[in-house]
């Protein structure tokens, strides 16, 4: 039987089941007061969906894909793709090894998220100018609108979150 410990430090509360890290946090969004409650992994493998049950799932999803400061096996660079929705409801992390950041990567990758959602996006937002071509032939034959934007609250605090507690801790 796991246990659930919760200790609130800072601000924080961090909650440990198991070997899972799990942290509560106030967002960074203006307009945005109640809090999140998301698993924080530090593995560089694989991929994460984490949902928040009190929160009540958006049409407007946020999307990033690139490289960390961290350095994967291999000596390569750590790819991620990064998932969420404008409201927090879930969170969704996926790493690539470098050969494989590629449209049709991460046209399978959102194609597979699609398939596991309830609500389905109407747009999905990203930021990075450099990835504007990439994302957008990957999300060209999907039926959501691709759009750039400056306004990707929930994606920049994960990311935030991320730099801070996660990359750091990760070997590389």
């Amino acid at each position: 039987m796991r246990q659930l410990f919760l200790v609130l430090t800072s601000g924080i509360i961090m909650a440990f089941v198991g070997v899972t890290t799990a942290f509560v946090t106030v967002p960074t969004r203006p307009t945005h007061h109640s809090t999140t409650l998301f698993s924080s992994p530090t593995s560089t493998s694989g991929i994460e969906l984490t949902r928040n049950p009190d929160k009540k799932p958006s049409v407007d999803w946020e999307l990033d894909c690139y490289s960390r400061p961290v350095i994967a096996v291999g000596g390569k660079k750590l790819w991620e793709v990064l998932i969420t929705d404008s409201n927090g409801s879930f969170r969704f992390l996926k790493t690539l090894p470098s050969n494989q950041v590629n449209s049709k990567e991460l046209r399978a990758t959102v194609e597979d998220l699609l398939e596991q959602s309830d609500t389905k996006p109407s747009t999905i937002r990203y930021f990075r100018g450099a990835m504007f071509n990439m994302i957008k032939i990957a999300l060209s034959e999907l039926d959501v609108v691709g759009r750039p934007s400056r306004c990707t609250y929930s994606v920049a605090q994960w990311l935030e979150e991320r730099h801070r507690k996660v990359y750091p801790r990760m070997e590389g």
